[in-house]
């Protein structure tokens, strides 16, 4: 019979095991339970962080380009992976530490391309394309106004005033003298004030309408000593500014000729408020005419321009948490999980109605640049910005401060269905922010990998109704690993 004593160690060594068991369970249970949630709460927090790092990204670069800050880099930081302090489990034995997460920075990774396609009226001459100037919206580069008359012997001309500010132009057909030297004799020396000389000779001489008064008759009677001009009058806050100044010489009968009243010269543009309409009218007889507006410095002109959006992406490697990929494309802010996408920013694309017309607004922000840089440390993206072209697209400079437009079409080539289909609920956020007066020009579609939004005028006609306002600003992206 066994003694009790050996009962005893029997007792504790099944003890002991029992405590390893129990231990092991709960290491088991902290391994399966606490790690995960721990390093899911890390890369939560981590995306959060990336979200708000993209964000201060768009900041920035809108800062530049809207400063006009060429050649002026700045840098921004974004963590690739889970913060060290986050990592940290209860205890110091790594196993019971989530495992840090790693991400991947890439420039210019995605495959998007966007092509923009108006009929649009750009500047040049000679013209062959009348504007709509019922209303000026903004300042213009060029307010054209041609006058012509059929008889430069008789005077006359226009009258200019808008319809919001306190100014006023009169452009006149006039006629200028050229300098002619009158001889009327050598004055005589009086002998005697007394003797009525001096009388005889003012009544005789001086006051003879056969002697000099006739050559001065003569000379503003003759046309080839004469020519004639138009001059124009500025009036600004009741003010005369300049009177009768002469802006275009030889005038001839039945000749058009165009003026400019914006020309820097005049100094009208500090006084324009908008949007305003311009009223001219004749002051004069049917011998002067003019026309308002005119085709001058106006062309037509048809718009396909297309490139690649570029773009600066975080790719992250989660453990614990689902794949959050952000990035910044065309001015917007991206996210693409693995049940979706969406848009965290709008692009910098808008519409909105100015008083029954549509204004769309475009910035086209393009990246140079390629790379990537992966891992867990910090990487610095260095921004540059090339130019910022305002109004030039395809070559061409866009008509401004007038609707310029018959139609206008934004095409992007998406590297995906689920990337398409993102494109098109932005497009309809756009349209659906745009105000019901003209929510009707507007219409967004997606077939497939491409997604466009339309803007034109659901009853058409021959007018330009669309104001298009287009800005391209070029970027250059560049990585730069951190280390830690």
């Amino acid at each position: 019979m066994p003694s009790g004593r050996r009962e005893d160690a029997l007792s504790e060594v099944i003890g002991f095991i029992l405590i390893l068991a129990l231990i092991a369970v709960l290491a088991s249970l902290y391994l399966t339970y606490v790690v995960p949630a721990q390093g899911r709460e890390a890369e939560i927090r981590h995306m959060a962080e990336i979200n708000d790092q993209f964000l201060g990204y768009k900041t920035s670069v809108d800062s530049l380009w809207i400063n006009d800050q060429k050649n002026v880099p700045i840098s921004r930081t974004f963590t690739l992976g889970t913060l060290t302090g986050l990592t940290q489990g209860a205890f110091v034995v790594p196993l019971f530490q989530p495992y840090p997460s790693s991400g991947t920075m890439v420039v210019n990774g995605r495959g998007e391309t966007i092509t923009i396609s108006a009929d649009a009226l750009v500047q040049g001459f000679p013209g062959s394309a009348t504007p709509n100037l019922t209303t000026i919206r903004y300042e213009p580069d060029h307010i054209y106004v041609q006058i012509m008359t059929t008889n430069v012997s008789r005077e006359g001309g226009l009258n200019l005033s808008p319809s919001s500010g306190n100014w006023l132009i009169w452009l006149n057909i006039t006629k200028t003298y050229s300098s002619q030297t009158i001889l009327i004799g050598t004055i005589p020396t009086f002998p005697d004030p007394g003797s009525g000389s001096l009388k005889n000779y003012i009544d005789n001489s001086l006051n003879n309408p056969g002697g000099w008064v006739s050559q001065l008759q003569s000379v503003f009677s003759s046309t080839t000593n004469s020519s004639f001009f138009i001059s124009m009058t500025l009036i600004k806050n009741g003010n005369v500014v300049f009177a009768e100044l002469p802006i275009v010489k030889n005038v001839q009968n039945n000749a058009w000729y165009t003026i400019d009243i914006l020309d820097p010269g005049y100094g009208l543009e500090n006084q324009l408020l908008f949007p305003f309409s311009l009223n001219v009218s004749n002051s004069t007889s049917n011998w002067i005419q003019y026309r308002y507006p005119i085709q001058v410095g106006y062309l037509p002109y048809s718009i396909n321009q297309s490139h690649p959006l570029g773009s600066l992406e975080f790719q992250s490697s989660n453990n614990y948490w689902i794949q959050q990929n952000y990035y910044y494309q065309q001015g917007g802010v991206f996210l693409q999980q693995p049940d979706g996408m969406v848009t965290k920013v709008v692009p910098l694309i808008s519409i909105t109605n100015q008083s029954g017309i549509p204004y769309v607004k475009i910035v086209d922000v393009s990246i140079s640049g390629s790379g990537n840089v992966g891992g867990t440390s910090p990487v610095q993206v260095v921004t540059k910005l090339d130019s910022v072209n305002r109004n030039v697209i395809d070559g061409s400079t866009l008509a401004q401060g007038i609707p310029n437009a018959r139609n206008v079409t934004l095409t992007v080539n998406a590297q995906d269905t689920a990337t398409a289909q993102m494109w098109n609920s932005t497009f309809a956020a756009i349209r659906n922010g745009a105000g019901a007066g003209i929510q009707n020009w507007i219409s967004s579609t997606q077939t497939g990998n491409q997604a466009t939004l339309s803007v034109k005028n659901p009853i058409p006609g021959s007018d330009y109704d669309i104001i298009l306002d287009y800005t391209r600003v070029n970027l250059t992206v560049e990585l730069q690993p951190v280390a830690i």
